[in-house]
């Protein structure tokens, strides 16, 4: 059990600093919250010159994206890296449990989105004089988990390709530009047709966005159980498909000994 916990934390942690450690942590301030912060505000001026929806609309639709792109971003690139730093081989030949492994790249991606995510609306929110009450925040922190849970789990699913692909960043950048309009956080869900409703309930964030508006407009957490549930159930298959998709590309990896080829 102790070396199970040393390689989810000590190995997350180590792989999380390897993202930034060949640049100067300052770029992690505009990388990570500069983008946010003009994507928000970008929207939600658009909104106010169409006269279409209230800043709080766009205000946490584009708070909950910036989760997507540190949870796609962040774990797709922390496994399929990997791959590309040449270290791939050494990590899969090691004994450790492959589940401790990639759960503690996970770990630092959900912490990252969740972060982010409270940075950017706290900053927008005081530039666009949107309140919030104070007793919304523990289910909106509620709401934010799981989603960077679901965000993170889908960005496994990116790094398993990752270990096939030559870049993840193509697959991330196409899915988080139709999260805009299909998640919910710019469009509501009500204006997009049937088939494009449908998709959007099997995707992060959207049911996560549903209920951060839900609770941000006074709903309780027991209100909006439904929404969260389902965005943490949505998760958790992303997460089983991940799983699945590292046990399969690292077996053909070893049979056709491409492991670390491009």
């Amino acid at each position: 059990m102790t070396n199970t916990f040393r390689v989810v934390f000590v190995g997350g942690l180590t792989s999380y600093r390897a993202l930034f450690g060949w640049i100067s942590p300052w770029i992690f301030i505009p990388h990570t919250l500069g983008y946010p912060i003009f994507e928000i505000l970008f929207f939600a001026y658009l909104g106010r010159f169409a006269g279409v929806q209230s800043d709080q609309f766009f205000l946490i639709g584009n708070a909950f994206l910036a989760i997507a792109v540190t949870g796609m971003f962040g774990m797709g690139h922390a496994t399929a890296g990997e791959r590309r730093s040449q270290t791939l081989a050494a990590l899969l030949a090691s004994p450790a449990n492959r589940f401790a492994v990639f759960l503690g790249r996970a770990v630092p991606s959900i912490l990252t989105g969740c972060i982010v995510a409270a940075m950017s609306f706290s900053i927008c929110a005081a530039i666009l004089g949107v309140h919030v009450d104070l007793s919304s925040v523990p289910g909106l922190l509620l709401a934010t988990g799981a989603s960077a849970f679901a965000c993170t789990a889908l960005g496994l699913c990116l790094g398993a390709l990752g270990l096939r692909g030559r870049n993840v960043s193509v697959f991330a950048d196409v899915i988080t530009a139709c999260m805009l309009v299909v998640a919910g956080a710019n469009v509501p869900l009500h204006l997009l047709p049937a088939w494009l409703q449908q998709i959007s309930a099997c995707i992060p964030l959207t049911h996560g966005i549903e209920a951060a508006r839900a609770i941000a407009n006074g709903a309780s957490i027991s209100g909006t159980l439904d929404p969260l549930l389902k965005e943490l159930l949505i998760g958790g298959i992303y997460l089983v498909i991940g799983l699945a998709m590292l046990r399969f590309f690292e077996y053909e990896g070893r049979r056709t000994a491409s492991l670390e080829t491009f």
